[in-house]
């Protein structure tokens, strides 16, 4: 095509992969049957996407909603417009339903599984496009929340290798169309969306990778922010886009350069500000992954970066409670809790056990609010963690006494007995299974 643009040809070829492949075999024809318009109805998505306007848009605008309630009217009323749009709807609509309970799990899940069977089809995938690319975001969105960290992670590079494969990492300037002005007025009108999708999909992907420690697809992005006085106050997507900025992505070999970046990584996470629960927790998570790194890279962590660590952390208990109590199930409702209370036995000061009750009576209260498999097994292993903490402290405890040769109380008082575990406090988890260390790894529990 390009060749044929600087020939002046007055009709260039159209964009395809010329000769890619023999062609001996036929391609696939699109394979997905299922009638998303008579499954559910166009009340019960309207409802649905009212519910998502006002849990999941704030904080992950990259949707026109207007414009979106718009265009599912007409294609559930006066003609299709096509399966890129109904894996768009579907994952409005599955999100929809997981932050209200409107749908039967199993109605939720096979909604899902529709986007699913759209976006992975070999027909419709050929041509990416905004619908897909926004519904691949979608999908990363609720598989981060229901399912395993390495799925989540491979959801969210395919939403980059899509966005690099649309484009829409590059500045409009430098995308060569072959349609003339009129492609390009039509890129100008949707330039923001552009750049709201693919900042939002470089967002989740640096999240679930850095938490997950796996790689990053740094498409090298230039993080944009919203200046326009007529944004809407609760549009918050400008904070995310500021927690992940500041956080420094593994890039870097040389240990004491690394350790630089981090510091200087989590002083500029602290200076963010955010307002959303959610995002709370997020800019701990992100907080937690720096001090894992930082701890392995030097054995004493300065107490400056202790403190902005548990400051963090502090102010993430009330926000995991909330949305708890909100029935907002944001995937790291149990993960950030159980995550610094792992950070706070890790840290092993008088400043981070003090900081511990409130931790375990949080994750108490969300075990007990959630009454799930993946929430009472955090807080199981958090106790155990805690009673090997103590069973060392009193090990180390018998020594010096057999040293000093005084007799000191044993009494766990005296080692704030107020929260640390005897064995009584496990004797309600005697009938639980062995730890799942799959769980564990998915927190990826460097400390």
């Amino acid at each position: 095509m390009t060749v044929g643009l600087e020939m002046q040809a007055a009709n260039p070829p159209r964009l395809h992969s010329f000769a890619y492949n023999p062609g001996v075999r036929k391609e696939p024809s699109c394979g997905v049957s299922f009638d998303l318009t008579a499954f559910i109805s166009w009340d019960k998505v309207r409802t649905l996407m009212d519910v998502y306007s006002l849990t999941v848009h704030p904080v992950f605008g990259l949707l026109d909603m207007e414009r979106l309630y718009q265009r599912c009217e007409e294609h559930w009323h006066e003609k299709a417009l096509g399966l890129g749009l109904e894996a768009l709807i579907s994952g409005v609509i599955a999100l929809g339903s997981l932050f209200s309970g409107f749908l039967s799990e199993e109605d939720e899940r096979r909604v899902m599984l529709h986007a699913k069977d759209i976006l992975e089809d070999a027909s419709v995938s050929r041509h990416p496009s905004i619908d897909k690319i926004a519904g691949w975001i979608l999908r990363t969105i609720y598989v981060r929340a229901t399912s395993r960290p390495h799925v989540a992670w491979l959801c969210s590079c395919t939403t980059m290798h899509l966005v690099e494969a649309a484009g829409l990492h590059q500045p409009l300037d430098a995308v060569i169309l072959a349609t003339g002005g009129s492609g390009r007025k039509a890129l100008e009108d949707i330039a923001e969306t552009r750049d709201r999708i693919a900042q939002v999909a470089q967002c989740l992907n640096i999240i679930i990778a850095y938490d997950y420690g796996r790689s990053v697809v740094d498409l090298g992005l230039t993080w944009k922010r919203d200046s326009r006085s007529d944004l809407p106050s609760n549009d918050l997507t400008p904070q995310l886009f500021g927690l992940v900025e500041a956080v420094p992505l593994d890039n870097n070999a040389d240990p004491v350069a690394r350790r630089d970046e981090l510091a200087l990584g989590l002083e500029n996470l602290t200076k963010v500000s955010v307002e959303h629960d959610f995002l709370i927790l997020v800019k701990a998570d992100l907080a937690f992954s720096i001090y894992r790194r930082i701890r392995l890279l030097e054995s004493a962590t300065p107490q400056a970066q202790l403190d902005r660590v548990m400051e963090i952390g502090c102010s993430a208990l009330p926000s995991a409670r909330r949305l708890v109590a909100q029935n907002h199930p944001w995937w790291n409702v149990v993960g950030t809790v159980f995550q610094f209370i792992c950070v706070l036995v890790a840290i092993d000061t008088t400043e981070s056990l003090e900081r511990i009750p409130e931790a375990v009576e949080s994750l108490e209260m969300i075990a007990q609010r959630l009454n799930t498999h993946l929430a009472n097994e955090a807080l199981y292993t958090a106790r155990h963690l805690i009673n090997a903490s103590l069973e060392k402290k009193r090990k180390g405890i018998s020594i010096l006494e057999r040293v000093s040769g005084f007799s000191a109380p044993t009494d766990s008082d005296r080692l704030g007995g107020q929260w640390l575990p005897s064995d009584s406090l496990l004797d309600s988890f005697q009938q639980t299974p062995s730890i799942d260390m799959d769980f564990l790894l998915g927190m990826d529990l460097l400390l």
